[in-house]
């Protein structure tokens, strides 16, 4: 091992330096476009951008927008029309384009415009689940905007789902949804408050999720109440979404605790791998806890993931009797990561009341998110010499499989090259690096 370390220890060396220059060229005079105005969530204003290193008189833009969660509007659309899906550039290189020209546009999260040469028709858009590929063959400029209420829970900023005051039922239900604040709050003590209400003859639940995105890693929910006892059309989701990544099922993975609508249902919670209903997908369990506190975990990584939920608040890992239930999943619909958020929502099933007619609040204690670690190669918390050498002993193979792997080849491309030394960088000297179960 040691040998093999000295070997390739130069070109590691080396390597290390050259990444900066590689990082640091550009082309200059490639053609460009980027965003100059990116009107707030629920104005009407115009978006306004201006492209670079072109001629603007052989171009136009092709503006997309994405409608979140509403059942018949969830997705892509071409923006100004369907009949106009074009924007001319003025001369100087400036644009500006109507994304607001119908339905309920303001609610958009997500603008991608597109620099085409004349002569290019775009594919149209009509609610699409994702722009079509081939318009990535051309410069692009992609914005996601954020809601309008923001609030900071355990040390993150979390937007508050809302519909920009249209009074429509979108999904996980459907329902109506609130952002307001006796509806979503944090208190004196930093716990963060979900409600479940009734206001002028409709039910509004609520939903809450990070700005930034994690990423691989150990996302840790501390709840307060008595979540085992939900009514049984209430749901309590803890989970992870990616509004614009259908081809690889949203990136949800979920904890949620329901009867789902069964008053008799022993199951009342369940972990799930999207798509649900593909067999062993969903793992369901009855939960009967101790007291009011429950903490609940997934460990992810790009091919392992590790669900459990516990008594109380433990320091982890939990001795036994704390333990409630653990799930290792087995199966190939583990989701790259990407721009997945954390979530946490309390909705109704099937949009149906609360069969007592009750108001729901629940209490979360603290959120916690523990990245992962691409570099403990040995899985004993820590990113140090050991895994250093084991990272050295393949360095330089392009012959990577998984009957033969390498210990260095972090992004599973069949090669330890630069990009590996990358990620393997990223992490040096961390203690804290989740450890996954062997399965």
């Amino acid at each position: 091992m040691k040998t093999s370390f000295k070997k390739n220890s130069m070109i590691l060396f080396v390597a290390s330096i050259l990444i900066i220059l590689m990082l640091s060229t550009s082309s200059a005079s490639e053609p460009t476009i980027e965003f100059t105005y990116v009107p707030p969530r629920c104005s009407t204003d115009l978006l306004q951008g201006e492209v670079k290193n072109v001629n603007p008189a052989n171009y136009k833009v092709a503006v997309f927008i994405f409608i979140p969660c509403a059942p018949d509007a969830a997705g892509w659309w071409t923006k100004p029309y369907s009949n106009s899906p074009l924007t001319p550039i003025s001369p100087d290189g400036k644009w500006a384009c109507n994304i607001t020209t119908g339905g309920i546009d303001e609610t958009a999260t997500w603008i991608t415009a597109f620099l085409v040469p004349n002569g290019y028709i775009p594919p149209l858009c009509t609610q699409c689940s994702e722009i079509p590929p081939e318009l990535y063959q051309y410069p692009y400029a992609q914005v996601k905007r954020e809601m309008s209420r923001i609030i900071t829970f355990s040390g993150y900023e979390w937007e508050v789902k809302s519909m920009c005051d249209i009074e429509i039922e979108v999904g996980p239900g459907p329902n109506y949804f609130s952002d307001g604040e006796e509806d979503v709050w944090v208190d004196e003590n930093g716990r963060l408050h979900l409600k479940i209400t009734k206001r002028n003859e409709k039910w509004y639940c609520t939903e809450v999720f990070t700005k930034a995105s994690l990423g691989y890693g150990k996302y840790i929910f501390h709840v307060t109440g008595k979540v085992d006892q939900l009514d049984k059309n209430v749901v309590l989701g803890l989970f992870t979404w990616d509004d614009i990544a259908s081809d690889h099922h949203y990136r949800e993975i979920d904890i949620e605790l329901s009867r789902w609508g069964e008053e008799t249902n022993e199951n009342n919670a369940q972990y799930v791998v999207q798509p649900w209903d593909d067999p062993g997908n969903t793992y369901r369990f009855h939960m009967d806890l101790k007291d009011e506190y429950s903490t609940h975990f997934f460990l992810w990584n790009r091919d392992t993931l590790y669900f459990q939920s516990l008594h109380g608040h433990p320091a982890l890992p939990p001795a036994p009797e704390d333990i409630i239930e653990s799930w290792i999943y087995h199966g190939n619909d583990i989701p790259p990561d990407g721009n997945e958020n954390a979530r946490i929502n309390l909705w109704l099933f099937n949009g149906n009341c609360p069969s007592d007619g009750k108001d729901v609040e629940i209490i979360i204690k603290s959120f916690e998110f523990i990245p992962n670690c691409e570099c403990d190669l040995n899985h004993d918390h820590n990113c140090d010499m050991q895994d250093w050498l084991m990272f050295g002993e393949d360095w330089g193979r392009t012959d990577c499989i998984p009957s033969d792997p390498c210990e260095c080849d972090l992004n599973q491309d069949g090669s330890c090259d630069m990009q590996d030394w990358l990620l393997f960088g990223e992490d040096w000297g961390r203690t804290d690096c989740p450890v996954y179960p062997q399965s």
